[in-house]
This record gives C-alpha cells, sequence and structure tokens, in this order.
C-alpha cells in the first residue's frame, strides 16, 4: 500500500487506513456480514488514526513518527488476522451478491462526483482547511506552535490527520490534490455509513433501496458539489455510530464498547457536530426503550452506565489528548466549534450562543428545503421520503429506532425555526447556522427515503394483480424517482462547482512563476482570486502571496489591494522581488494600470503578470497583442470560451455566468460601472457593433483605446444594439472601454465591422 501510494496513487494510503481498521472489525464483530464490515472499518481506521496523531504531537514525538507506528500497526494487525480476512474474499454466494449490491451503486456515487469536482480552492473553507493541513506538516504536529488565524489552532483536526497521513505516506506535496481525493472518499464513506446504519437498523433489503436512494435523494445533490469537507466526513461518523449503538445488547460486552468508544473519540476529533447528533438519537432511543419496558431501579441504573459508558468517556479522552482543555491561556480566542477549547471557554460561549449567520434568513431556509423536496421535479423523492418516515413509525419492530429519527428531525427543524424567530439558545446545538443544521439530515433522507421505496414495493406486490403489472407499475415509478431528478439536475450545481478558482491557465501560470521566479512575492487581488492557492500548487516555490480573504482578510497594514495597487501606481515605485499576478476571471485589479508602468512579463488565457522591478513598457504591447490575437470577426459573450478578451471588470468565474450558459445564454457578465475588451484584429475593421442587455435604463459611455467614441447613449432596459464607426487597425491592439451608471451590463456579442 505505501508502495502503490507513492508511485501509483496518493489513494492507496486511504485503503491502508481502511484495512488498518477492518482487523479490528472483524476480531470484535465476527458476527457482521461483509458489507457492514467493510462499511465500518474506514471509521475504526480513522479514529485510530487521529487519536494516534494526536497523541504522538502531545509527546512530542511529530505525526510523522505516528504515521511509521501505523504502518507498522497495521502489519501487525493484518498479519494477525490475515486467514480471517481471506475468507471474506471466499464468502458465500449470497454474501458476493450483497457486495456487488453494496459496491456498484457506491461506485456509481463516486464516479458521478470524480465526474464533476475540480480542485476545491474557493475561498473560504477548503482554504482554511488546507492551511490547516499545511501548518499540521510545516510543524510535524496537530498543535502546531505558530499559526496564521486562530481557527487553525481551535479547529478539531480529524480530518487534517487523515489528509496529512496521506501526504506524508504518499510523498505528495500538493495539498489540494488529497483534498481532491478526499472529496471523492468522504462520498464513499457516506454511502457506506448509511448503507450501514440502515442494514442494522432495518434490515438488508431496506439498506439495498438506501443505498440506491442516494443517487436520487435531491439534498444530496444540493451538495454534489458544495462540498465541506470535515461536515461530510463527519456524517460518515454520524451513522457508524448510531449504527453499532443499537447493537449493543443487554450485557456489556466491553470489546464491542472499546470499538463504539473508539469511533466516538473519532467523531468528535473530525467533527463534534456529527457527534452530538449522535448522541441527541441515541438518548431519545434509550428513553423511548426505557419507557416501553417495565420501569425499575436496575433498568434505570443498567441505561445509566451504558449512557456513561457511551456518552462520557469519549468526552474524557478527548480532553485528555487535547491540551485547550488544561491550559485555557492557549485558546485565548473567541470560540466558533463545540469542544475545542477549553471548558470554561465552551461554557460561557457555547451554551449562551446568540449569533445569526448572515444566511439565516427565511429565504434561505425556504431555498434549501426545496432543494431538499420539490426542487427539479423531485416530487417523488418527498413523496417516499413521507412514506418511509410512516413506515418506520407504523412497522413494531422499527417503531422506537423510527421515532429517534423522527425526533431528531423535528428536533432540526426546530432549531432553524427558533433561529429565525426569537433565538432562543439551546447549548451547543444553536451555534451552527442554519443551513449546517439542515445538513445534519444529509444521513437521515436517503434512510427514510429507502424506506419507502421498500415499503411501496410491498403494498404493490400485495394486491391480486397480474404480476407483470406490478413490475411495471413499480419499475415506471421507482424508474421516475432516479431518472427525472438527474435529468432535471439545476445549472447552478454544476456552475457552482465550475466557479472554484484554480483552472489549467492558473496551474500553467503557477507553474511559470515558481520555476522563473523562485522566492517570488506576489502582488494579487484577493477576492475570487486564484493567486491566493499558488503557494498550494507550487510549494517548492518559496512563493509569498500578499493578500488572501481567509487569514489576512484582504489586508496588508489596513491597506486593501486597490489601495495599495493605487499607491504602487502614483509613485511609480520599484519592487524588486516582486511581480504582479492579475487573474482577470473575476472583478479584479485592472491590469490596464500595470500596462502602462510596469513590464508586462506574460499573458496567458485570463492571467496577466507584470514585473514590478522594472518600468520597462517597450514590449508591453507586442506581448499584449500576441496573446490577444484575434483573427475571427467577432468576440461572442461566452468568456468560457473567450474569457482572455475580456480583460477587466466581467465575471468569468461567477457561478452565475456559468449556469446562464448551461442554460444555454451566453452573455458576458460586466459586473460593476466599467468593463474593458482588447484584442488585436488580424485584419482592418471599419467598426464596431456591440449587442448587449441593461437592467435598467441607463446611459453608457463607450471609449476606443482612451478616445470617446460614444458619449451619455441611453440604453433601454432590455436588448440594444450600438454601432460605432471607428478605425481597427491590423495588428494595432485594441481596448474598448464600456462604463455605464450603475451596471450591470450582460455582453452577447462585440462584431467587428468590415469593409464592404
Amino acid at each position: 500500500m505505501v508502495a502503490l501510494s507513492r508511485f501509483l496513487c496518493p489513494c492507496w494510503a486511504v485503503v491502508l487506513v481502511w484495512l488498518l481498521g477492518l482487523s479490528l472489525v472483524d476480531c470484535f464483530f465476527p458476527e457482521f456480514p461483509v458489507t457492514i464490515k467493510l462499511s465500518v472499518a474506514p471509521a475504526v481506521g480513522i479514529s485510530i488514526l487521529a487519536i494516534t496523531f494526536h497523541i504522538f504531537s502531545l509527546f512530542g514525538a511529530g505525526i510523522k513518527t505516528g504515521t511509521v507506528f501505523l504502518v507498522i500497526l497495521a502489519i501487525i494487525l493484518l498479519a494477525r488476522s490475515w486467514s480471517e480476512l481471506l475468507e471474506l474474499v471466499t464468502s458465500s454466494v449470497r454474501e458476493k451478491g450483497d457486495i456487488l449490491r453494496w459496491a456498484v451503486p457506491i461506485l456509481i456515487i463516486v464516479l458521478v462526483h470524480w465526474a464533476v469536482y475540480t480542485y476545491p480552492t474557493d475561498n473560504v473553507d477548503n482554504f482554511f482547511h488546507a492551511t490547516k493541513i499545511e501548518y499540521m506538516l510545516r510543524y510535524d504536529t496537530t498543535y502546531p506552535p505558530v499559526v496564521p488565524i486562530f481557527n487553525v489552532l481551535t479547529y478539531p483536526a480529524g480530518y487534517h490527520s487523515l489528509a496529512s497521513f496521506v501526504m506524508i505516506l504518499s510523498g505528495e506535496e500538493v495539498i489540494p490534490k488529497i483534498m481532491l481525493e478526499l472529496r471523492l472518499w468522504a462520498w464513499a464513506f457516506l454511502a457506506m455509513g448509511i448503507y450501514a446504519l440502515s442494514y442494522i437498523w432495518l434490515g438488508r433489503k431496506v439498506a439495498n433501496y438506501t443505498l440506491l436512494a442516494m443517487l436520487g435523494v435531491n439534498l444530496l445533490h444540493y451538495y454534489l458539489l458544495v462540498y465541506i469537507a470535515p461536515n461530510f466526513l463527519g456524517f460518515y461518523f454520524f451513522a457508524v455510530l448510531l449504527a453499532l449503538f443499537v447493537k449493543m445488547g443487554e450485557k456489556l460486552d466491553m470489546k464491542k464498547y472499546l470499538i463504539l468508544v473508539l469511533i466516538s473519540v473519532g467523531a468528535v476529533l473530525v467533527h463534534p457536530y456529527s457527534y452530538q447528533n449522535y448522541v441527541f438519537v441515541a438518548l431519545v432511543y434509550l428513553v423511548l426503550r426505557l419507557l416501553s419496558e417495565s420501569l425499575s431501579v436496575r433498568r434505570f441504573i443498567f441505561l445509566l452506565k451504558r449512557a456513561f459508558i457511551l456518552f462520557v468517556i469519549p468526552l474524557f479522552i478527548h480532553a485528555v489528548i487535547n491540551p485547550y482543555v488544561w491550559f485555557p491561556s492557549l485558546a485565548h480566542v473567541k470560540l466558533e466549534y463545540p469542544w475545542a477549547s477549553s471548558v470554561s471557554v465552551v461554557v460561557s460561549k457555547l451554551s449562551v450562543f446568540r449569533g445569526k449567520n448572515p444566511r439565516d434568513t427565511w429565504w434561505y431556509f425556504e431555498l434549501f428545503t426545496r432543494w431538499a423536496t420539490v426542487r427539479n421535479d423531485n416530487y417523488l423523492g418527498v413523496l417516499f421520503m413521507i412514506l418511509g418516515g410512516t413506515y418506520l413509525v407504523y412497522k413494531r419492530e422499527f417503531r422506537r429506532k423510527g421515532l429517534s429519527l423522527v425526533v431528531f428531525f423535528a428536533f432540526v427543524m426546530f432549531l432553524i425555526l427558533d433561529r429565525l424567530t426569537i433565538n432562543v439558545p439551546v447549548p451547543f446545538y444553536s451555534t451552527a447556522a442554519i443551513e449546517r443544521m439542515f445538513l445534519w439530515l444529509v444521513p437521515v433522507f436517503p434512510l427514510f427515503v429507502g424506506a419507502g421505496l421498500f415499503w411501496f414495493g410491498e403494498i404493490v406486490s400485495k394486491p391480486a394483480v397480474r404480476e407483470i403489472s406490478k413490475k411495471i407499475l413499480y419499475l415506471s415509478i421507482v424508474g421516475a424517482f432516479f431518472l427525472i431528478p438527474a435529468v432535471g439536475t439545476a445549472h447552478d450545481l454544476l456552475a457552482a462547482e465550475a466557479n472554484f478558482y484554480v483552472r489549467a491557465d492558473n496551474l500553467e501560470d503557477f507553474r511559470w512563476i515558481s520555476i522563473n521566479f523562485p522566492n517570488v512575492t506576489v502582488l494579487n487581488s484577493c477576492t475570487l482570486d486564484s493567486a491566493q492557492w499558488m503557494p498550494f500548487f507550487e510549494p517548492q516555490g518559496n512563493i509569498t502571496v500578499m493578500f488572501n480573504s481567509r487569514i489576512k482578510r484582504c489586508r496588508i497594514w489596513n491597506m486593501t489591494p486597490s489601495k495599495f495597487a493605487a499607491k504602487l501606481l502614483n509613485e511609480s515605485q520599484i519592487l524588486p522581488g516582486y511581480i504582479a499576478y492579475i487573474d482577470t476571471n473575476a472583478p479584479s485589479l485592472n491590469p490596464l494600470d500595470f500596462f502602462q508602468k510596469y513590464r508586462l512579463l506574460r499573458v496567458n488565457g485570463n492571467n496577466w503578470i507584470f514585473d514590478l522591478s522594472s518600468l520597462d513598457t517597450s514590449m508591453n504591447e507586442k506581448t499584449a497583442a500576441l496573446a490577444l490575437r484575434l483573427c475571427e470577426d467577432s468576440i461572442p459573450g461566452n468568456t468560457e470560451r473567450y474569457g482572455k478578451y475580456f480583460v477587466y471588470g466581467f465575471k468569468k468565474k461567477y457561478f452565475g455566468v456559468r449556469s446562464m450558459y448551461l442554460e444555454g445564454l451566453e452573455y458576458a457578465w460586466m459586473g460593476g460601472r466599467k468593463g474593458i475588451v482588447g484584442f488585436a484584429p488580424c485584419k482592418d475593421y471599419r467598426g464596431l457593433l456591440i449587442e448587449l442587455y441593461s437592467f435598467t435604463e441607463q446611459a453608457i459611455n463607450v471609449t476606443v483605446n482612451g478616445k470617446p467614441v460614444l458619449k451619455d447613449f441611453e440604453l433601454k432596459a432590455g436588448e440594444n444594439r450600438l454601432e460605432i464607426p471607428v478605425t481597427l487597425p491590423e495588428d494595432r491592439l485594441t481596448f474598448v472601454s464600456l462604463s455605464v451608471e450603475s451596471g450591470p451590463l450582460l455582453i452577447r456579442e462585440i462584431k467587428l465591422l468590415a469593409d464592404s
């Protein structure tokens, strides 16, 4: 596995963690079928990994030494249980069929995401998590002594420990590559966890339907792309913990309790929300069990003892390996996440939390509830979800479990409505934004839908109707359940992924800068800017980026990139060892301001690179003209294909633009009051015809190479055509500037008018 991770794919390092857990699951739960052993094993392996990294860090041994220890431990455990694991391969015919029904849907889920995922390079969550991984690797510990922002210190390190392990074992240095792989693994794990929960709670047949339901549940489509790394891994832990919880019988089997406590600690280290949600559902289950049985002191003490072992001991273990509990002075910061700091801070901050996220609005609540229900014609999904919830409460053998999940669903909805109205603090649970609260239901919805699909099959099979008619009816409805959301998937889903900031041209320039300008400092635009990710993709280049939105909040000495650039340009300063990297994929610094002052090194697609140590502009026009050469008679508004010509003021990576393109509307989106289009035509032209759409009536001014050609022209709301007579010489670099009163504008096409 180590060799495969180094020479073939880093993903094999995750397989090693999986096998590490599999040997223990097979030992402690020999009665489990193969599919459940395979589904639970990653949670055990990741928990061992995270705990090991924290303990080794606590005693100063480091996570690299912890990695060596884990490899040795895996070898020992695999050698010890090798014969038992071989029996999994030679399983019965029925088990092989179960493995196939388990593996194929999971593989499809992973392939769907693999087909659409790009590097996880947005500017908030993923940048933060990449920074956490970077500092853990830099200081060889889960508790780095120096951090760029306090959350990196206090955020639970379970996910980051897994990423660090994969990087150390595989030798991979590019953090976003590993984060991309873990996005796919997390979807596989999530499917495994939901399958295990459904299998153990409801049986093998319902579990198969539940796994299939993950392909049709629209809430998962909503987060098909907008993925939150530790949360999704946490959802997997939530499902596995509940699955194993009900296996704890009347007799205290300490081996099984040990595994459950181990995974509980792992859940806290990955993301505590998943653990606290598991505790809620489990407590509801225990209360319902107590109420349904004969009440007695002995019974109450037994359940209390079980609750102590399952819910209190994991928190105690977490406290033992978390120095912030011992030394609150280390965490002299405000707290954003449960149990990330000292007990005093937790109690004082989280128990009375009344904060509100900007998205905590009725409009946003309506948005994600529609996503989970009727969006994309997902009416059948809602029907099966309601049917499944009813089935779980109706069936006596499932009633206690079904009610536990229904109460959890009701509790989450209460939390959301409470936040939107009176906002009474509920300790720990009220700290999340309403969108995150709603996401807690991600593992529950497929289970409800799977139960609904199963019950529907039972209902159809009962009437005295010809067997062929039953099958046709069943296949038609179930087929529609999967096909309608798949065909109707909203374009803004794919657009959201296309909105991520690092693309092929960015990677080319990152490498070019790393090779030609090692140890350079980069002036960048910051907001919606790919340059922030340059040090992550070129770690050997020792590149320093001046501005980033997550850590420095786009500030240096209280100066924004635009203010810094204005001061630099006004004073014509020379900065040796500095370049300007201007990514025009989003409204940014204006490259033409630098074009007049500094040496242009390179124009590659949407990126302009300037040498801030040189005021030699003699070759700038030639360099830009070669890059912006236009041998067609028009510049269509599709910025995916013609984006390099829209050099300033246009939203190219903005998901709204991509969504328009998927809808068949190809416009260039000028987001503010000014936009610049640049090109060097291959022949002479006599004028321009600009087709654009204005949202309001407003005046527009147009200049060509700084000369006014259209002044205070009144645009009407809707489509407009502007014909502008102007000489456009062959191979001459031309810049067309559009200025409006308020904006925005949508540019359909700019046609170059040739002589008749």
